[in-house]
C-alpha cells in the first residue's frame, strides 16, 4: 500500500524539521508532524512509539527472521524518500506561481494552472510551520505507484486511521451508503476534510472590498476569484472559478448578489459569456436576505443595470423550482448580439437541513436537460455561494465523471472544489446528500415524459413487440417494487397502543408516526388516533388524508377528521359532537353533506364523490375516473382545502386515486408526466400503496385517455 501526499505550505509531507531536511519516520502511518516528526496518525502494522521505531513484541519473532532484508529495503526506501522530499522542495522554492498537478485513475486529466498569482501562496501571517490543530490529507492506492495530487489544503488531525480509501464503485455506492449510516460515517468522514481559508486571499479582505461580501470571513482565493475586466470601479467580485475533472473554470461558484453588487454579478455574466444561472436559495429565509432579487420584476418590464439592460421574457413556476428566461443586451458593446440566459431557481431548499435528495435530482436533470447557446461556464450560488452551491456543483461533476469511470470519489473532488473556494459543502448533512443524489442519478433513470409526448410514447409501446415484462410499466413497477420502504415497528408506536389496536381494519397497514393526522377535538373518551396519513400535494394548500373506511368505533374520530357518510335526502345523524345533514345530491355520484360541530356551533359544507362501479379488484373505466378526477379538481379549485380519501383498507383504492391526482395536477404545472417518482413519493407515506402492476399500468391509461380528450376538445 501507498500513502502519498504532498505539502504546499510548510514541508514536504515526508520531511520535517525547521528547513525540511529531517526525513519522516519510515513507519509512520501517514504524515509526520511537522516540528518533531512525532507519528501523530499513529504507526503501520507492527510498530509504536512516538517515532514508531519499536516493534511490537508479539510480532518481534517474526520480524527477526526478515531483519536484514527489511533493514536494506528501509535504507533504500529512506534514500527514495529524502530524493523525492528534496526535488519537490526544491521545486517548490522555484516558483512563486505553484499550481497543482495529478494524475489519477480517478481522475482523467493533467492540469497546469496559470491563473493569477499568489505570491508563493504565502499568508499575511506566513510561517513555515501550520496550525497544530491541521495536518495534509492523503490517498491510498493498493495497486501501483501514482504521481501525486498536489494539495495545498489541510485537514484535521483527528482522521479515522481505517479510512483512508474513498473511491466507490458505482456498483457498491448503495451498501457504502448503508454502511456509513450505521456509525455516523458521513459525519466522520466530512470532519476530515480541509476547514477555512488555506490559500491567499488579499483582494476579498482590502477594506473597499469588504462591503461587497455578503458575509465578513467568507472571501475567495486570490488564485481562483473572477476578475472583473473593463470595470473602471473594482475588479472584484465574490466569486470563484471551480473546475470540473475534466475541464478548467467549469462553473463559477458566487454568493448571492447584495443591493451593492448586483453591477459586478451581471457584468462577469456578461464577460464570462454565462448561458444558466443555478440558484439554490430563497430571496428570503425566516426574516433573513439570503440574496437580493437580481432579475426584473414582472415578465416584459426591462430592468436597466449599469450599461446592461435585461428583459424577462420568460417566467414558470414549477412544482420543485421556478425557471426564467432571461435576455441581456450591453449598449457598450455594440458588436456583441443580445444573449440568453436560463435561471434556474430551486424554490425545496429548507432554511435549516437539506432538500429531499429526489427532488434535488429531479431539478439537476432538467437544469442538465435544456440547451444552451452559451457554453462557458454554469453559475451556481446560494447566499455565501460555499455550502448548497458546493453541494450542486459536487453532485454534477462527480456524476458526468463517474458515468465515464464507473466509480465515484465523492471526498477527493469536495478537495478539489475546496482548493478554489473556501468550505465548499458546509455541513456533514449537505455532504451526505451528495451521496444520496449520486446514488440517486445512478440507479433510478430519468423518467418524466414531455405531457406533448406522452400519447405518441405509449402509442410506440404498445406498437412494440417486446414481450411484456420489457414494457415501460412492468420495468418501471419492478423497480418501485426493489425499492418500497420498509420501516421498523418502532415507527408505529401509536398504531400499535393497545387501545388503538381495534381501530386499525387491516393489521398491516398502519400510519407511521411522522405522517399521521393527530385529532385535536377527540372528547375524553378518545385519543388523538386514527388510521390514516397526510399525503401532500404539489402546492401549498394542497393535501390529502387518506383512511380506511370508518369502523363501528371510530366514525366519530372519522368525522372529526372531516369525511363523509352517506345519509338519506334531509336525513339528519348525530355522532357524538356532530351533527350531518345531506343537503343536495346531484347524482349517483356527487353530494353534499352539511357538517356541524355542536362546541363551536360551526357549520361546514363538505361535497362528496363516489364512483359506484369500482366493484371489488376490478378497476373502472378509463373514462369514468377521469371524469371523476374533473370533478374533485373542479370543486378543491373553489375551495382550496384537504381532500379525504377513503376506500376499504385506506390503501388499495385510495392509493390509485391520489397517485392520479397528483399526476395530473403536476403535468399542469410541470407540463409533464412522472407517474414513477409520484407513485414512488406516496409510498414513502404508505408502503402498501400499488401492489400489483395492473394498477400502475392503469395510471398510464388513464393520463392518455384525459390527453386524448383535452387535444378532441381543442380541435372542435
Amino acid at each position: 500500500m501507498l500513502y502519498l501526499s504532498v505539502l504546499f505550505e510548510g514541508c514536504p509531507s515526508t520531511q520535517y524539521g525547521p528547513l525540511c531536511n529531517r526525513a519522516c519516520p519510515l513507519n509512520c502511518h501517514g504524515p509526520c508532524d511537522l516540528e518533531t516528526g512525532h507519528c501523530k496518525l499513529g504507526c503501520s502494522n507492527g510498530w509504536t512509539g512516538e517515532k514508531c521505531e519499536q516493534v511490537r513484541s508479539e510480532l518481534q519473532n517474526e520480524l527477526n527472521g526478515t531483519a536484514i532484508g527489511g533493514g536494506i529495503g528501509a535504507f533504500i526506501a529512506i534514500i527514495l524518500i529524502m530524493i523525492a522530499g528534496c526535488f519537490i522542495y526544491k521545486r517548490n522554492l522555484k516558483s512563486k506561481t505553484e499550481k497543482y498537478s495529478y494524475k489519477s485513475k480517478s481522475i482523467s486529466k493533467t492540469a497546469s494552472r496559470k491563473r493569477g498569482t499568489n505570491n508563493g501562496n504565502k499568508y499575511e501571517n506566513s510561517a513555515i510551520t501550520l496550525d497544530p490543530d491541521e495536518l495534509t490529507v492523503y490517498l491510498k492506492d493498493t495497486k501501483e505507484t501514482e504521481v501525486p495530487f498536489e494539495r495545498d489544503e489541510t485537514v484535521y488531525n483527528n482522521v479515522p486511521t481505517e479510512q483512508f480509501a474513498y473511491k466507490i464503485k458505482i456498483g457498491n455506492l448503495k451498501d457504502v451508503i448503508n454502511e456509513k449510516l450505521k456509525d455516523e460515517g458521513f459525519k466522520k468522514e466530512y470532519e476530515i476534510l480541509p476547514k477555512g481559508l488555506v490559500r491567499a486571499h488579499v483582494e476579498g479582505s482590502k477594506e473597499e472590498n469588504k462591503v461587497k461580501n455578503r458575509f465578513l470571513t467568507t472571501w475567495p482565493y486570490d488564485h481562483s476569484r473572477i476578475v472583473l475586466k473593463g470595470n473602471t470601479k473594482t475588479d472584484y467580485i465574490n466569486a470563484s472559478y471551480i473546475d470540473n475533472y475534466d475541464k478548467e473554470k467549469a462553473y463559477i461558484a458566487s454568493q448571492g448578489p447584495k443591493s451593492n453588487t448586483v453591477r459586478d454579478f451581471w457584468h462577469m455574466i456578461w464577460q464570462e459569456n454565462v448561458g444558466k444561472i443555478v440558484m439554490v436559495t430563497q430571496l428570503k429565509e425566516g426574516r433573513r436576505e439570503k440574496c437580493i432579487q437580481y432579475w426584473p420584476a414582472a415578465v416584459n418590464d426591462p430592468m436597466i443595470v449599469d450599461t446592461y439592460r435585461l428583459t424577462m421574457t420568460e417566467e414558470k413556476e414549477h412544482t420543485i423550482y421556478v425557471y426564467r428566461r432571461i435576455t441581456i443586451s450591453n449598449h457598450k458593446d455594440t458588436n456583441e448580439r443580445e444573449r440568453s440566459i436560463h435561471q434556474y431557481h430551486f424554490t425545496q431548499w429548507p432554511d435549516h437541513g437539506v432538500p429531499d435528495s429526489i427532488k434535488l435530482v429531479h431539478f439537476y436533470r432538467k437544469v442538465k436537460r435544456d440547451h444552451c447557446d452559451q457554453n462557458e461556464p454554469m453559475v451556481v450560488h446560494c447566499s455565501a455561494g460555499l455550502g448548497r452551491t458546493g453541494t450542486f456543483i459536487a453532485i454534477d461533476a462527480i456524476y458526468e465523471h463517474g458515468k465515464k469511470v464507473e466509480h465515484v470519489d465523492i471526498m477527493e473532488y469536495v478537495q478539489m472544489m475546496r482548493k478554489d473556494r473556501m468550505n465548499m459543502i458546509q455541513t456533514h448533512e449537505q455532504y451526505e446528500t451528495v451521496f444520496e443524489a449520486l446514488l440517486e442519478l445512478f440507479t433510478v433513470p430519468e423518467t418524466a415524459i414531455p405531457k406533448n409526448d406522452f400519447c405518441k410514447y405509449i402509442e410506440d409501446q404498445e406498437c412494440k413487440t417486446l414481450p411484456k415484462n420489457q414494457k415501460v410499466y412492468k420495468r418501471e413497477f419492478q423497480t418501485l417494487e426493489a425499492m418500497r420502504p420498509s420501516y421498523p415497528a418502532s415507527k408505529f408506536t401509536a398504531a400499535n397502543l393497545k387501545e388503538n389496536i381495534p381501530k386499525n381494519s387491516v393489521k398491516n397497514i398502519l400510519p407511521y408516526d411522522d405522517f399521521r393526522p393527530y385529532l385535536m377535538s377527540h372528547g375524553k373518551t378518545r385519543n388523538d388516533y386514527i388510521n390514516a396519513v397526510i399525503i401532500l400535494g404539489y402546492r401549498d394548500e394542497n393535501r390529502f388524508f387518506v383512511t380506511q373506511c370508518p369502523l363501528k368505533d371510530t366514525v366519530v374520530d372519522f368525522w372529526t377528521m372531516n369525511a363523509k357518510l352517506w345519509l338519506g335526502k334531509s336525513e339528519t345523524l348525530t355522532i357524538g359532537d356532530f351533527t350531518i345533514l345531506l343537503d343536495e345530491e346531484y347524482n349517483v355520484d356527487e353530494l353534499k353533506i352539511a357538517l356541524k360541530y355542536k362546541k363551536q356551533q360551526e357549520k361546514r359544507t363538505i361535497n362528496v364523490f363516489t364512483i359506484s362501479d369500482w366493484q371489488g379488484a376490478t378497476l373502472p373505466s378509463t373514462k369514468m375516473m377521469v371524469d371523476l378526477l374533473k370533478s374533485v379538481a373542479d370543486s378543491w379549485n373553489s375551495q382550496k382545502c384537504p381532500i379525504t380519501v377513503v376506500c376499504r383498507d385506506g390503501c388499495t383504492k385510495s392509493g390509485l386515486f391520489i397517485s392520479l391526482c397528483l399526476i395530473f395536477d403536476k403535468m399542469k404545472i410541470d407540463e409533464e408526466v412522472d407517474v414513477f417518482q409520484v407513485v414512488r413519493n406516496i409510498q414513502t407515506r404508505r408502503p402498501e400503496f400499488f401492489k400489483n402492476c395492473e394498477q400502475y399500468e392503469y395510471c398510464y391509461k388513464c393520463i392518455k385517455e384525459l390527453l386524448e380528450a383535452e387535444s378532441m376538445y381543442a380541435n372542435t
